[in-house]
């Protein structure tokens, strides 16, 4: 494993926005060493290819269920339901499944679901 750094901004935000962890990477430049040899060698990145794309996880407790314009959040190690507008609004946590349509009903009326 080296120290990476590089002039290119695009370089910098590919890797900060579009690399994903477990992705298969070609990563060229040069590979420099300091004076000091306790020091480790450096790598200037003048090019970065992504080979192949890890495969997105598998999300195996969680469930997501939606009504309508609506979407809820089911975590198997929880009772309460984090609900969301399906453009990424926060609506509130349902204390239970049972009361998740509630929880809609209030905030489509306007009233404070906490």
């Amino acid at each position: 494993m080296y120290a990476c750094t590089t002039d290119d901004p695009d370089l910098a935000a590919a890797l900060l926005n579009e690399i994903q962890p477990g992705d298969l990477l070609r990563v060229t430049g040069t590979l420099t060493q300091s004076d000091n040899p306790e020091a480790p060698a450096r790598l200037a990145v003048d090019g970065l290819e992504v080979l192949e794309a890890a495969p997105l996880p598998v999300l195996y407790d969680l469930v997501l269920e939606r009504w309508g314009g609506y979407a809820a959040v089911f975590d198997a190690d929880r009772d309460a339901v984090p609900v969301f507008t399906v453009d990424g609004k926060w609506v509130g946590e349902a204390a239970s499944p049972d009361v998740i349509l509630d929880l809609i009903d209030a905030f489509e009326n306007g009233d404070d679901p906490r």
